[in-house]
């Protein structure tokens, strides 16, 4: 009995640590797959049936910076991330997309180009929707419209959120909170081994900080037992102290 006990507590625990993590993390997440969740059975169909899906490879560029929306991207699984560039070639990685969300929609109800490029950071799953088969589901579905309008809120809320923390925090927090976002989006892609995969590059154009100033923030975090780096593989061994730190 005691020996249950022991590990009932301990999965308790475990569960809490989980979601206290998720909490700290949901500010800094759109996870706006539920756009398409439980649409009616007719209209998903049509969405099915504009296109097959495609298989990405790290590295593919799903749109740029310029150009101009002509689908919005359903990125079935995988990761993604969306940057803007400078003229001089700097990089600032502003979001990573994950499993189910949509990509680009904005831009295209607002017949915008896209103020960043896309490129997928994983070999990924996705769907092209046309643009004209998105709008008509505007046009005459008011249940998806209404899940556009509240994603699109929520997204607002995220970049909000973002802008603060950026301006702010320091980047060693900045960094923590990345690692904590990551490793929340592929506990939610269903990894088991809690690895992400990022370049320490791709990681400090997340931060928005320079190369040298993220490496030394990581090697700190390395010292302390918190993060554990094996080429492109990263794990968190306590993320819920990494979660102190923010604290």
């Amino acid at each position: 009995m005691a020996f249950f006990y022991f590990y009932f507590i301990l999965y308790l625990a475990m569960s809490d640590s989980k979601l206290s993590i998720a909490h700290a993390t949901k500010p800094y997440l759109f996870q706006n797959g539920f756009i398409l969740a439980d649409l009616p059975p007719d209209e998903l169909k049509l969405i099915l049936s504009s296109g097959e899906p495609i298989q990405g490879k790290r590295g593919e560029v799903l749109f740029k910076q310029g150009g101009f929306p002509a689908s919005v991207i359903w990125l079935i699984s995988g990761k993604a991330k969306i940057f803007q560039q400078t003229p001089g070639g700097q990089r600032q990685t502003l979001y990573v997309y994950s499993d189910a969300d949509l990509i680009g929609y904005r831009q295209l109800i607002a017949e915008e180009a896209h103020p960043v490029s896309c490129i997928l950071l994983e070999d990924s799953t996705y769907r092209l929707i046309p643009g004209e088969t998105f709008r008509s589901f505007l046009n005459s579905s008011s249940f998806f419209a209404r899940h556009v309008l509240t994603a699109l809120t929520r997204e607002f809320s995220v970049w909000m959120n973002r802008m603060t923390v950026f301006s702010q925090y320091s980047v060693r927090n900045r960094l923590v909170l990345a690692l904590l976002i990551l490793h929340e989006q592929y506990r939610m892609s269903g990894s088991t081994t809690g690895i992400f995969t990022m370049t320490r590059t791709e990681l400090a154009e997340y931060v928005g900080a320079s190369l040298e100033t993220v490496v030394r923030s990581l090697n700190k975090l390395k010292s302390d037992g918190l993060v554990k780096i094996q080429g492109r593989n990263i794990r968190l061994p306590d993320p819920n102290g990494l979660l102190k730190m923010l604290k």
